[in-house]
């Protein structure tokens, strides 16, 4: 596959939201918000980090990556890559650090840039926000039946963050050839502290195509850039 000019324009917008996701130790998608990915070239992807996280320990030990990119305009697409290599020097350095929000910030700079070869990407698709209304609803009302809250697992600010109808989330899991599928599932809520739930409205197709047993990550953030990872 290759990145058209669309998608490119598209990834290289700054007001873009971008999320990536790695393996952790116990074989679990880690998902982490990282709007700085764009690309490269059409075959090629970057980003930059400005501060340390679990994903860029994780991407070192496994390269094979998954992504997701959703514009201001509601429209997303999604892929898989492999890292190569970082540099904290060079053409795409200066360029990251040339960018508006971070030219004058002597204080939170990108530092490091991360290279990724495109194995994967989809053509770009529009967030069907009317069905999305109607999948919420739908949630909240299964949500309302299938509380479990006993291990008490996702503390209240973390639930409260899931039933904001605003906010973002967005489901990865690992396929039987093990690599990462990633897509939005904003109508998804909290069942209690225990338990998400979320209707096959939209992206049911999907959502069945999860293999019984797998082992799945769900990011949500909100635009206060408050986020939970479950």
């Amino acid at each position: 596959d290759r990145i058209d000019q669309q998608a490119i324009e598209m990834m290289d917008c700054d007001s873009k939201v971008g999320v990536l996701a790695t393996q952790d130790e116990s074989g679990y998608p880690h998902l982490s918000f990282i709007s700085s990915i764009q690309a490269l070239n059409e075959s090629a992807l970057t980003f930059g980090q400005f501060s340390a996280g679990l994903s860029k320990q994780f991407i070192v030990d496994r390269p094979r990556v998954g992504f997701l990119v959703l514009s201001a305009d509601k429209r997303y697409l999604s892929g898989r890559a492999t890292y190569t290599h970082s540099a904290n020097t060079g053409k795409e350095y200066d360029l990251y650090n040339n960018k508006p929000l971070f030219r004058y910030n002597s204080y939170m700079g990108f530092y490091r840039i991360f290279y990724l070869n495109l194995e994967q990407i989809s053509p770009i698709r529009p967030l069907p926000m009317g069905a999305i209304v109607v999948g919420a609803i739908l949630s909240r009302i299964k949500a309302f039946f299938v509380k479990k809250s006993e291990k008490k697992a996702l503390p209240l600010v973390g639930q409260q963050l899931f039933s904001q109808l605003d906010s973002l989330k967005f489901l990865c899991y690992y396929d039987e050839k093990g690599e990462a599928r990633m897509f939005p599932v904003v109508q998804a809520t909290s069942a209690g502290s225990d338990r998400i739930a979320l209707s096959g409205i939209p992206f049911g197709k999907e959502l069945r195509h999860i293999p019984d047993d797998a082992k799945v990550s769900i990011l949500c953030l909100n635009l206060k850039m408050e986020s939970v990872l479950v």
